[in-house]
């Protein structure tokens, strides 16, 4: 019979303790503000599952020993001391409870202390764990054996029929001070491993595969930025985007005088959008683009034989290298290099 490995950060499933290797955290956790991690590790998240799922920083074996956490050193005691005297001459322990403020207007209303509101990622976080809590495992879709159920303190594996039963947490890990616990719950606890035994407050069904994406979703579409190099000819400047696999049936490239808008698909979800202002005018109809496997390469034609210090408006370099039609300098085979200043 399988047996589960009780080190911390591993979990496994394992036959014999040398079946396979067995990575886990021997350090205590760490909770500072926000901050989740191991005192073993220097990785911190904020989300507890992201917590839990931090991989083992120490190679072992598998174990069904309860692991002891390392002695800490006791803090001597000390005598607490009044934070501030009432008007009575009455010494008072702790902060004092917040008051409301009268509002400067003078109306005589009163103003409470406001709500905190949470950030925008904070919320995203709780509505994927309420999206979690409450979903269900879509019928007909086969589940493999072994699968952990994804609800919180809920570890209970798949064996091909045990789909009800679930006891867990439908809130979120709340870490104060020392104290711990769950949102759904009033238990709270101070030692970490006292927090895993939690039971759960809520039953129903176990959550061994969670929402499934439909096949036919479109990837949701990242905006990226893509390496530009360029060089030039007395004639032309030759420029290359390095946007792999880009899609030519579903990018555009456009050219005008004096710019050229690119809005390029490339790795099926990636997306390259700007329009570059060029340091020299173009002529549009002359102008082409060809895509290719690792890159898109635009081939702008000069609207004059000047050189280009930069391939942007605005960018400086040494100068501007004038390509002559005649005479021993600035031509093909000449000896020297002629500069135009730009001044």
């Amino acid at each position: 019979m399988s047996k589960v490995c009780t080190r911390k950060g591993c979990g496994k499933s394992f036959d014999r303790p040398d079946e396979s290797e067995c990575w886990y955290h021997p350090g205590p956790p760490e909770f500072h503000d926000a901050l989740k991690g191991w005192s073993c590790c220097t990785k911190r998240v904020i989300s507890f599952d992201d917590f839990l799922a931090i991989p083992g920083c120490t190679k072992g074996v598998h174990t069904t020993e309860v692991q002891a956490l390392p002695p800490t050193t006791a803090k001597p005691a000390t005598a607490p001391t009044p934070s501030h005297i009432d008007q009575n001459g009455k010494e008072v322990y702790g902060a004092p409870a917040p008051t409301a403020k009268s509002v400067p207007n003078g109306s005589g209303a009163t103003e409470l202390p406001r709500a905190v509101v949470p950030s925008k990622d904070r919320m995203e976080e709780m509505t994927k764990k309420l999206d979690i809590s409450t979903a269900e495992d879509p019928e007909g879709v086969p589940i493999p054996i072994g699968a952990k159920c994804k609800r919180n303190a809920c570890s209970v594996q798949f064996d091909g029929t045990n789909r009800t039963g679930c006891v867990y947490h439908p809130g979120t890990a709340i870490f104060h001070d020392a104290s711990k616990g769950w949102s759904c719950c009033k238990r709270r606890v101070l030692e970490f491993d006292e927090f895993l035994k939690i039971p759960g407050c809520k039953h129903g069904n176990h959550l061994f595969l969670g929402p499934q994406e439909s096949p036919d979703a479109p990837a949701a579409i990242e905006e990226t930025e893509c390496r530009t190099d360029f060089y030039q000819t007395p004639t032309t400047v030759i420029v290359s985007i390095f946007a792999k696999k880009c899609e030519a049936d579903k990018s555009t490239i456009e050219f005008t005088d004096e710019t050229v808008s690119l809005d390029l698909l490339h790795l099926g979800s990636k997306r390259f959008k700007t329009t570059i202002q060029l340091y020299g005018p173009i002529v549009p109809a002359d102008s082409k683009y060809k895509v290719m496997g690792t890159k898109v390469e635009l081939t702008l034609a000069k609207a004059n034989g000047l050189s280009w210090a930069g391939l942007r408006a605005g960018e400086t370099g040494a100068g501007m290298i004038r390509f002559g039609v005649s005479g021993r300098t600035g031509t093909v085979g000449g000896k020297e290099i002629v500069y135009r200043n730009q001044a």
